[in-house]
């Protein structure tokens, strides 16, 4: 009878006390990048703000590799129910189909939700390599080849180097494209002097330019930074109109309702008014340009028609 009347309790205990949310229930947003990077960081503010903007609550799945190939075949496979999200820079579609033999996804099957922030990247050199400005480096690289280095191959940085010498119109062959895996260890063979120079995320090389280990001499975007003071953009020293910048995309699998587009773009909007943001924003050296589903679309369709004719006429290819 006593055990009888402890199971009894227990069930009503059970029964008055708050559900706990389920897993499924609980919004996913999987992101291209490991843990520490500016995307993770924006990623995050997304995650917590999303209760409030009706997409419930949210967490973090980091899923690194393959150029955000790996992340994004994951939501790809999801349900378009709008629990499950992708956060990725517009790589993963501008570039990875002109890149890849097989990317192990159908981008088809992703439909674009918001611009979540931009980024250019900086042209860094080894200060014994006397570069000093850009005319300097592109007459170095006329003289003999350069070795640059970049985070692997269709990274920011491989891109922007091709694309800059077929704007300023440098032989095949002048500079020589060095892969590393990942930002850090390109960063570290430059420090080292291994290599002479490469286009890097900024928030990755700012302190070390400060500290003399390295220095800056364009911007790949079109208007200064505040991270580089003094820094001038690639156009505004002989080249106009060169502006090369990524972008931070939220995606969904296609075919999610449009009240979730709706309170993603919502999301993204609130979360980039808040002055706390801003600030980091600005610590991460990414420009708070944002945009709903419409925006997002236009961006990819853009870049991907610049990086298509830049990765065939350079040969880029990742098996």
């Amino acid at each position: 009878m006593a055990a009888t009347r402890r199971a009894l309790l227990a069930a009503a205990t059970l029964l008055a006390a708050p559900p706990v949310a389920r897993a499924q229930d609980v919004m996913r947003i999987v992101a291209t990048f490991p843990p520490g990077a500016a995307l993770d960081g924006i990623a995050r503010l997304l995650a917590e703000a999303a209760p409030n903007h009706g997409l419930g609550n949210a967490i973090v799945d980091n899923r690194p590799g393959a150029n955000g190939n790996i992340a994004a075949a994951q939501v790809a496979r999801a349900q378009p129910d709008g629990r499950t999200m992708l956060f990725s820079i517009d790589n993963t579609f501008t570039v990875n189909p002109f890149l890849y033999r097989s990317l192990g996804f159908d981008p088809a099957a992703l439909e674009p939700l918001a611009v979540a922030g931009t980024y250019p990247v900086v042209l860094l050199v080894h200060p014994s390599s006397g570069i000093t400005d850009l005319a300097g480096f592109i007459a170095a690289a006329r003289r003999q080849p350069l070795l640059y280095a970049s985070a692997g191959n269709g990274s920011p940085g491989h891109l922007a180097m091709a694309h800059l010498g077929d704007a300023v119109g440098l032989p095949r062959g002048a500079l020589e494209h060095v892969s590393f895996r990942g930002n850090a260890e390109a960063i570290r063979e430059l420090v080292a002097g291994r290599v002479q120079a490469g286009f890097i995320a900024i928030s990755g090389g700012a302190a070390l330019v400060r500290d003399g280990q390295l220095r800056a001499i364009a911007i790949s975007g079109p208007t200064p930074i505040a991270s580089m003071p003094g820094v001038q953009p690639v156009a505004a020293q002989g080249h106009p109109g060169f502006d090369v910048r990524f972008a931070y995309l939220l995606m969904a699998p296609r075919g999610v309702p449009p009240a979730v587009k709706r309170n993603a773009a919502a999301l993204v909007a609130a979360v980039f008014a808040q002055p706390t943001t801003l600030q980091r924003l600005a610590n991460w050296s990414v420009t708070p340009e944002h945009g709903g589903a419409a925006e997002a679309a236009t961006w990819i369709a853009t870049a991907s028609r610049r990086w298509q004719q830049v990765v065939q006429a350079s040969g880029m290819r990742v098996e």
